[in-house]
């Protein structure tokens, strides 16, 4: 009877405690986890830019008159040699049509001079001819000497020279005669006859019209700003820590551009001046810009347009991926929290490459571990967890 007391007495002990364990035992922390997998990284930097045409041409005016009204509007394209637009000069005064007559008689004056100049020099030349040809008969005669015979082939070599420089001078002051019959016949009753065209240097498309209207415009004044529609780039100001790893070369996308793909480009050119630049949040920066070409045509982009450059610092067709949201710091080194045996292990783990999402793993982890991602702060190392 009392063994039998016993028993009951120790069933009621082993159910007492088998009660409480259940009540109080510790609730298994529900976890999201993924497991690890080798496959495609890339290692990117990205900043906001805008398109631009790589050259600019501005047309200015290259008379002082009369501008006639613009046709052109932004955004029309143009050929090279097309007329943009015309100049009517403006009147001289008569003392500017003065100096222009005073101009052409100076110059037909010079004229006759070197004509002059031309004349003697070729009365020198053929004298000095004369004489080569008579010495030549006296030294084969002996009766001058070889000295002599020098002095006078040197003599009419000299002439000869003159001679072509005098010819040289009374062509120049001949060309100076019409330059300054251009400039006064150009003038008609004190009004220009002759309005001066505008030339489209390039083919391109005019990006801005700064004088549409009629109106008086002296030299240098800029009408017209065209565009090289073929050589359209990307500009980004980068962070100059990022600008440091970003060499010429290197492959880029041009994404959220509007359309439905990114656009392949290249680093041209990482500029090598910085500036200070105030963040969005009133923090100063020091940035760097950085120039790429599109690969293919981009043709439904122009100049000015805003775009999201990704530079492509690295990548990886076969590596052993983490995600980000994974790991953590852990007394200087990065750490994740593995699931073995239904628990939360924490392992120590060497990374490299940083992706967008995901880190390249280099020690540490292998393929098929499951890493728990998010830990929250009920996650400890040994903690019992259920996967979601």
């Amino acid at each position: 009877m009392k063994r039998r007391r016993q028993f009951v007495l120790l069933g009621i002990v082993l159910l007492t405690m088998s009660v409480l364990w259940v009540v109080f035992r510790p609730k298994l922390v529900p976890v999201q986890t993924v497991s690890i997998e080798r496959g495609p990284l890339q290692e990117t930097v990205d900043e906001e830019g805008k398109t631009r045409m790589h050259d600019h041409f501005v047309v200015a005016a290259t008379v002082q008159g009369q501008l006639r009204r613009v046709d052109l509007h932004a955004g029309d394209r143009v050929k090279v040699g097309q007329t943009l637009g015309w100049i009517d000069p403006a009147p001289i005064d008569p003392r500017q049509e003065a100096v222009l007559e005073a101009q052409l008689n100076s110059a037909r004056a010079a004229t006759q001079q070197a004509d002059a100049l031309a004349a003697r020099a070729k009365v020198d030349s053929a004298q000095a001819e004369q004489d080569v040809a008579r010495g030549r008969e006296l030294y084969k005669h002996g009766i001058i000497s070889k000295e002599t015979l020098d002095k006078q082939t040197t003599t009419h070599l000299a002439m000869q020279q003159q001679l072509h420089a005098a010819v040289s001078g009374a062509e120049s002051a001949a060309f100076e005669v019409e330059k300054a019959k251009a400039a006064l016949l150009m003038y008609q009753d004190g009004t220009s006859s002759l309005p001066t065209p505008m030339l489209s240097p390039v083919d391109g498309r005019v990006l801005r019209v700064m004088e549409q209207s009629e109106r008086v415009v002296v030299p240098g004044t800029p009408i017209l700003e065209i565009g090289y529609m073929p050589r359209l780039e990307v500009v980004a100001d980068f962070l100059t820590r990022d600008a440091v790893r970003i060499k010429p070369g290197m492959p880029a996308e041009i994404i959220d551009w509007g359309g439905d793909k990114p656009l392949p480009a290249r680093v041209r050119l990482t500029e090598p001046g910085g500036f200070t630049k105030v963040s969005a949040l009133g923090v100063e920066e020091q940035r760097v810009n950085v120039i790429c070409d599109f690969a293919e045509s981009a043709d439904d982009l122009e100049d000015g347009y805003h775009v999201e450059v990704r530079v492509i610092l690295w990548e990886g067709q076969s590596v052993l991926r983490v995600p980000s949201s994974a790991v953590f710091r852990s007394s200087g080194n990065w750490a994740v929290f593995v699931v073995q045996s239904g628990r939360a292990v924490q392992r120590i783990v060497r990374v490299g490459h940083h992706g967008e999402t995901d880190w390249e793993v280099l020690d540490g982890l292998g393929p098929g571990d499951h890493v728990i991602v998010h830990p929250s702060s009920e996650v400890d190392n040994g903690v019992r967890v259920q996967e979601t």
